[in-house]
């Protein structure tokens, strides 16, 4: 009778093996550092200090500064809406277009592509700031003249970004519709009035549509502040060190941005 001989697995399975193990443990010690760094935030942010200060520097570079590319972003996205769903509904009715765009630019697309110009414009400068700092030792010196570099650096952007997002998706969403109605208006493949347009929007995007974009963008906001201060914050290896968690920053953030999305959607429907 032959006896079966098993072999210990070769040396690419175990290569596998361990790459995936060490892939999932950095995930488990990068969710683990961004919650205890949450944590230590708003603990600082309920503390004594002055902040104010620096939090409105970081609301001009967060806001005002973002508001042109979300101008120009917003208002052509509006109008790419109106001109694709215009051209579908030819053979049905294009009356439904003012709810259309409402609907998509306070639920959905407003939120999400101002979270995504935040942490590409943002996000990302935030971590190569505080990971130039902490390569650089700049983080240890503020810890020696007794400065803590919670408080410092990562509370005003938190702040920050918790106001502006919220501020920006209402401006993203007004500037959406307007870009809606202008291609209603010059378009002559489009059969309704602005008028018609404003009248269906007003119809059907309601308050709780608006609640849920503002609630996508506080969280998307606390979200990109959390991770690009984290990757900063766990920086090491000079120069290179910083590009990577500048690129590790951005990706957390888009990645998280949808995965957040669709949890509060789901929460919005079931309740």
């Amino acid at each position: 009778m032959a006896t079966t001989v098993h072999e210990p697995p070769g040396p690419a399975r175990a290569s596998i093996l361990a790459r995936i193990g060490n892939a999932v443990l950095e995930i488990l010690q990068i969710i683990g550092e961004a919650g205890f760094l949450l944590l230590r935030t708003l603990r600082a942010v309920a503390g004594r200090g002055r902040t104010w200060e620096r939090t409105m520097r970081q609301l001009v570079n967060v806001g005002t500064d973002t508001l042109p590319l979300a101008f120009l972003v917003s208002l052509f996205v509006g109008m790419v809406m109106v001109v694709q769903s215009a051209d579908q509904l030819q053979a049905y009715t294009q009356e439904i277009l003012g709810s259309i765009v409402g609907l998509a630019m306070t639920k959905e697309l407003g939120p999400v592509i101002i979270a995504f110009l935040v942490a590409g414009r943002v996000g990302s400068a935030t971590a190569a700031e505080i990971g130039s700092m902490q390569v650089y030792d700049e983080i240890n010196a503020l810890r020696t003249m007794d400065i803590d570099p919670i408080r410092y650096l990562a509370v005003p952007r938190l702040l920050a970004m918790a106001l502006a997002v919220p501020m920006m998706v209402v401006y993203a969403d007004v500037i959406g519709i307007v870009g809606g109605a202008i291609v209603v208006y010059g378009d002559p493949t489009v059969k309704i009035s602005v008028h018609q347009y404003i009248n269906n929007l007003a119809e059907w995007v309601n308050t709780k549509d608006i609640v849920v974009g503002l609630i996508k963008a506080f969280v998307f906001g606390v979200t990109i502040a959390v991770i690009s201060c984290t990757f900063g914050f766990r920086t090491r290896g000079g120069a290179e060190g910083v590009a990577r968690s500048t690129t590790a920053a951005v990706v957390w953030s888009f990645v998280l941005i949808i995965v957040f999305d669709y949890v509060i959607v789901r929460l919005a429907i079931t309740f």
